[in-house]
């Protein structure tokens, strides 16, 4: 069967990844939207902006023909991510400072493996973010969506 695309293994890969990362051990690592009505203090989404009143965008990809004779497609796409942190209370400098440290653990997790164990040539790096602070009933909440580029080739 022909691989028509990576994003799979790619969140698959980054799923795992974060999962495995001890700076982010006891931290939730959650594919794609939330599907439990547990209450979370930390987390991890992978393939979601973790806004759950948002679209959902998870990837967007772009691919084009490698060479002649249309045998290999580079493939060139971005995965949403988002790390986000809720706490009871009013105070936002530590729970803004604890998601940024959960930024750095997942940065850190991409470096240590720029190409999540797929074939070469593939190389991920993160790639942009943007950080949201919102007061609720529950408490405090901040969460920061960022964009993991990939480029690889099938």
């Amino acid at each position: 069967m022909t691989t028509t695309s990576r994003v799979p293994d790619v969140i698959d890969a980054l799923v795992a990844l974060f999962a495995a990362a001890p700076a982010l051990a006891g931290v939730k690592v959650i594919d794609g939207p939330i599907v439990t009505s547990d209450s979370l203090k930390d987390a991890v989404f992978v393939g979601y902006d973790g806004d759950d009143e948002g679209e959902g965008q998870s990837v967007e990809f772009t691919q084009e023909w490698a060479s002649i004779g249309q045998r290999a497609k580079g493939e060139t796409f971005s995965v949403t991510c988002a790390v986000a942190v809720w706490r009871g209370g009013t105070k936002v400098r530590p729970i803004r400072v604890r998601a940024f440290e959960l930024l750095a653990a997942v940065e850190d997790a991409l470096r240590d493996d720029p190409s999540l164990g797929l074939p070469p040539p593939s190389v991920v790096a993160f790639a942009s973010g943007s950080m949201s602070q919102v007061q609720g009933s529950p408490g405090l909440g901040v969460r920061i969506t960022f964009q993991i580029a990939v480029k690889t080739r099938i």
